[in-house]
């Protein structure tokens, strides 16, 4: 039941919310790693796990939008 209480706390806080959509816009529109900027931000300090997981996974997004426009175009 440990895994699943762990799970439940993914994203529970407005801290960890926002650090996360800060990582995913960098991964989408940054091409050379987040910005200093980013980690100026309050929230991006306290939960950097959180700001290095959104940037992998706007990086794939943005590959993935890549790949489509490519493919269809």
């Amino acid at each position: 039941m440990k895994e699943v209480e762990e799970l439940r706390e993914f994203l529970s806080t407005y801290a960890e919310l926002h650090a996360f959509i800060h990582g995913i816009y960098s991964g989408i529109v940054e091409w050379k790693g987040i910005k200093e900027t980013v980690w100026e931000n309050e929230d991006c300090k306290k939960e950097p796990h959180y700001v290095k997981g959104g940037y992998i996974l706007g990086t794939f997004i943005r590959w993935l939008f890549i790949i489509i426009l490519i493919t269809y175009i």
